[in-house]
Order: C-alpha cells, then structure tokens, then sequence
C-alpha cells in the first residue's frame, strides 16, 4: 500500500493530467486513445514533481501550436505521404513521451538517481520536440526538402529528408526546450547545452534511420512512394522498401531513447 503522502501526490498529479488532457483532447488536439495515454505520461510526471510537469505542458503546448502553425497548407502538402493526421494517438504519445514518463518514474522510485534522471528524460523530450519541431517548421516553410538516401529532393512530408528550414528549426527549438528545461528546474543550467547536443543526436538519428529503413509502402494507382496502408486515392498499398515494422512511430521513440542515452555519453 502506497504511503499516504505519496497516494495524495499520486492523485494530485492524475487530477492535474487528467484537466489539462481534457481541453487539449476538445481542442482536437488528441485522439481518444491519445488522451488516455497521455494522462498516464502526464500524471507520472506530475507526481514525480513540479518541474517535470512544467516541462511537459509546456512541450506539449509548444508542439501541438507548432503543428497547428500553417496547418491547412502542411495537410495539404504531405497529404499524400504521412499515416496519421493532426491528432496524436496512444502510439504518438507514447513514442514522444515514453521514454521522459519512464525517467520520471525513475526518478520516483529511486531518489538517488533523480539528477540523472532528470537529465535523461529532459533530453528525450527535447530530442522529442526538435524532431517536431524540424518537421513542422520546414513543412510549413514550403521549401523542397532533399533526401540522405537518394540524395535528391523529395516530396514535402518525407521521412528522413531534410531542409535548411526544418534544420534551423530543430537546433533552434532543441536549445529553447533545453533553456526551458533549466528556467523549471528540471535540470541545472549548466546542463543546456549538453542537453540541446543531446536533443539534436536523437532528431539526427531520427533523421537517418528515417532515410534508410523506415518502412516505406507503394501505391499502384498512383505510382507513388507513402507511409499510408491505404492511399488517399483509396488503394490498399503495397510494402515497397525498409524494414516493414519499422514505422514512424517506432523511429520517434528510437528518437528519445538516443536523445536520453547521449546526454550520457555527452556529460562524461
């Protein structure tokens, strides 16, 4: 049975998730399975502290507004590439923000380890927004973005394609969350720049694992490389090259896990 200073904590910080999730949830912000999810990543956090919960409301904000900014051209734009519209499900969240709920844990049931662990997850969430935040902003800049794997341009929405927009986004939103994370006491401020470093090796890796072996699919009718079971055209598609299991989902947590583990690396 948990101690009764922790079970009011506990209760707190579900309560405290649970509010925030709904409005975000009404602002179409997140699916059904989204929301669930994201009350257990967000009531973790907040339970583990108040700086934790800052942290995360305040990432979550930053990137739902990022995704909203210009969103009727970047729909329109990747609407014959990406799986998964606006609205974060289980698997969104949970890619984005498993590994800084599993830090957050961490840091609850074993005091010692509460510096580093605030340290791996703040990374994992920056290295979370960055990636975002790359996407979003060179989406909605319209530039044509250009692929490590063909080493040509591609089209808008591509995975593991790169542009000079979206890459000033993600070191520029990587040192902000970073700088943010210190102003909430979620890390010392000596820790930003490591922490940004850090943040930039997962969208990096990101990045790489998206041009090389994400799973890519093809659709007949269209003649058409996507990341869609079935095309916007309405045609089942076919897997085309990568590794098959290997989805968007999986590559952002991949994401976070090398954000976490290069911090580190990176502070030895």
């Amino acid at each position: 049975m948990l101690p009764s200073a922790l079970l009011s904590d506990v209760l707190l910080g579900f309560g405290a998730a649970a509010v925030i999730v709904t409005v975000a949830w009404r602002a179409g912000t997140l699916a059904r399975s989204g929301a669930l999810a994201a009350t257990a990543v967000g009531g973790v956090a907040m339970t583990a502290g108040r700086s934790w919960g800052l942290f995360l409301v305040l990432w979550f904000v930053t990137a739902s507004l990022a995704s909203r900014l210009g969103k009727r051209t970047k729909e329109r734009a990747t609407a014959d590439v990406v799986a998964k519209g606006g609205q974060r499900d289980a698997a969104q969240v949970l890619a984005n923000g498993g590994v800084f709920a599993a830090c957050a844990l961490a840091s609850l049931l074993a005091a010692g380890i509460g510096d580093t662990a605030a340290l791996m997850g703040a990374a994992a969430l920056v290295a979370a927004g960055s990636d975002t935040l790359a996407t979003e902003t060179g989406t909605w800049w319209r530039g044509r973005p250009w692929s490590l794997r063909t080493r040509g341009p591609v089209p808008v929405g591509t995975s593991g394609a790169v542009s000079l927009a979206g890459s000033a986004g993600m070191v520029l939103g990587a040192w902000t969350l970073a700088a943010a994370a210190a102003v909430m006491a979620l890390i010392p401020p000596s820790a930003v720049l490591v922490v940004t470093a850090a943040g930039i090796a997962g969208a990096v890796a990101d990045t790489v694992v998206g041009a090389f072996w994400q799973a890519r699919r093809w659709c007949a009718s269209c003649a058409r490389e996507t990341e869609q079971i079935v095309h916007r055209c309405g045609t089942p598609t076919q897997p085309w090259r990568g590794v098959h299991w290997l989805d968007n989902d999986l590559v952002n947590l991949l994401c976070t896990l090398v954000g976490a583990l290069a911090v580190l690396l990176l502070g030895r």
